[in-house]
């Protein structure tokens, strides 16, 4: 199965970092995960991720570094799911696409029923980034 790079941001305030809950008739509706999306042919992966967190949230951000990377094979498609810091430089998150939206704590993150490669990049960045308080 070939895989697909997908995109992710990894945004944080106060403590708390931002999710989106898929939305119920999506694919893995219901599951937390970090926002983000797939890249369009030739896109690269920072110019995606700031497209797919303008069409689907209504923010601009500015793109870090990549933070985790991991591989998943989902029953329909196998992702390489790359995660960047990214910061708000416009806008406040929206959900323009019927998504739920929080900032959840790292203790509130670990009840979340995140999606599959969504848990597996959450288990690394809790082991590799100061979370701030």
């Amino acid at each position: 199965m070939k895989r697909f790079p997908v995109v992710a941001a990894f945004l944080q305030r106060d403590g708390k970092v931002f999710l989106a809950k898929r939305p119920e008739g999506k694919l893995r509706g219901g599951f937390w995960e970090f926002p983000g999306g797939k890249l369009e042919k030739g896109e690269a992966p920072q110019v995606a991720l700031k497209r797919e967190l303008f069409e689907e949230l209504g923010i601009k951000v500015k793109v870090g570094n990549l933070l985790a990377k991991v591989k998943y094979d989902y029953p329909d498609v196998a992702i390489e799911l790359l995660c960047y810091a990214c910061e708000i430089i416009e806008g406040e998150p929206k959900p323009l696409e019927g998504q739920g939206l929080g900032w959840f704590g790292p203790a509130e993150i670990e009840k979340l029923r995140l999606a599959p490669a969504d848990e597996r990049l959450w288990r690394k960045i809790r082991q590799s980034i100061p979370l701030q308080s």
